[in-house]
């Protein structure tokens, strides 16, 4: 998913909305950030002894970088969506 696909799909979506990443069977909650061995792709780091980003707190981070920034999970593998829960928090796939 590039960022600005991102972007695009959340658009109208509270930036409260915290965000999670699923791995094989396990939901765990986006805590940080960096970027990929290709310095320009992004990698979403999960850690379940912390507290969820926000969409905001993303943004934030990212908004310096190009529009077609590829997003990732921790085995470098692309995220090629995302689905909402029942609390309406995003999980990346």
């Amino acid at each position: 998913m590039r960022l600005t696909d991102l972007e695009d799909l959340t658009q109208y979506m509270s930036l409260d909305t915290k965000l999670l990443v699923q791995t094989e069977d396990f939901v765990n909650p986006v805590t940080a950030i960096k970027y990929a061995n290709n310095h320009s792709d992004i990698i979403l780091l999960a850690n379940n002894q912390t507290n969820a980003m926000t969409l905001s707190q993303l943004f934030a981070r990212l908004r310096t970088l190009p529009a077609n920034t590829i997003l990732l999970t921790e085995n470098n593998q692309p995220i090629f969506g995302f689905h909402l829960d029942n609390q309406y928090n995003i999980i990346f796939k």
